[in-house]
């Protein structure tokens, strides 16, 4: 009694062989080989980035397909992924002994999760020297892994146009921030002050910190989701400057073990000196205290002189 295994990856057995022979137009010879296919794809494959950024969220490789018999053959080929979309040519025709590679694209969807997923690709011969094989054709598969790579991105989304700093000599506002993540995770930042626009020929570095300014910012932590989300943080700097003239800056933001930014996040952000009225963080104009003394001091001048002369 013949008994059948069921599940090898190679579905050729003898019967089919016989049958697939007897129905190929050669005649059948001592030196033929049954119908039978092979498929190999590349062991190392590239990673995939899933973020918005990427042209493509894809990666290429190759498969490498052999028909080692006596015949020609046509052969289907069938790719199956549950997370990704696997896609490459589906039908192809073998001449006897031949072989070809083929290139195979995975796919990602924006912002699959990072991890590592598995897909394969069946070739199957359909037709032999023109017959059609049926459900006793020949096939083999080939399962191959293919990694999403974790990243995370956030920048500056809104700050203000216009700042005004007065007496304390502060500024202080909400930073909207836009990220961009297929992980999550907890992202540490900071803000770093840049001189908007300012250029040295001989020294191209931008000026971090100018006019005085220090960071007393609170920390900044965001828990990042997949996909888009927003944030709010808050920035606030201090200047031991007495310059009253405006000044021009810009926002980066400084992850926590990145090197410093060289390039802004935000929008310009023109820091105003208010001389007279209040700032930005309800702080009286920078003159205002210097008038009141001098005003007191007039005062006092003037009520000593009047004093003077009623005598």
């Amino acid at each position: 009694m013949l008994v059948w295994h069921v599940g090898s990856r190679k579905s050729l057995v003898v019967l089919s062989a016989l049958v697939l022979i007897c129905l190929s137009s050669s005649g059948a010879r001592s030196d033929q080989v049954a119908p039978d296919v092979s498929i190999e794809c590349d062991d190392v494959i590239d990673s995939i980035d899933s973020s918005p950024s990427h042209p493509t969220r894809s990666v290429y490789f190759d498969c490498f397909v052999e028909n080692p018999s006596t015949f020609t053959e046509e052969i289907r080929l069938q790719y199956s992924s549950s997370e990704l979309e696997v896609i490459g040519e589906t039908m192809i025709v073998l001449g006897p002994g031949s072989s070809t590679t083929l290139q195979v694209q995975a796919r990602a969807s924006i912002h699959k999760e990072a991890g590592q997923y598995d897909s394969s690709v069946t070739a199957t011969v359909n037709r032999v020297n023109g017959v059609q094989t049926g459900i006793l054709a020949p096939s083999d598969s080939d399962d191959f892994s293919v990694t999403v790579d974790p990243f995370t991105m956030c920048d500056v989304y809104e700050t203000p146009e216009v700042v005004e700093i007065g007496g304390d000599r502060r500024i202080g506002f909400d930073v909207l921030l836009d990220c961009s993540s297929n992980e999550g995770i907890i992202v540490r930042t900071s803000f770093v002050m840049i001189e908007f626009g300012k250029l040295d020929p001989q020294n191209p570095d931008p000026v971090y910190w100018p006019d005085g300014f220090n960071d007393e910012s609170p920390p900044c932590e965001i828990s990042t989701e997949i996909g888009f989300s927003t944030h709010y943080c808050t920035f606030v700097a201090s200047s031991d400057s007495s310059s009253l003239s405006s000044l021009d800056i810009c926002l980066a933001m400084h992850n926590e073990g990145d090197d410093a930014p060289v390039f802004c996040s935000s929008n310009p952000i023109e820091v105003q000196k208010s001389l007279f009225g209040f700032s930005s963080t309800g702080s009286i104009g920078i003159l205002v205290p210097t008038i009141l003394v001098a005003s007191l001091a007039l005062a006092g001048v003037m009520l000593w002189r009047r004093a003077g002369m009623q005598r």
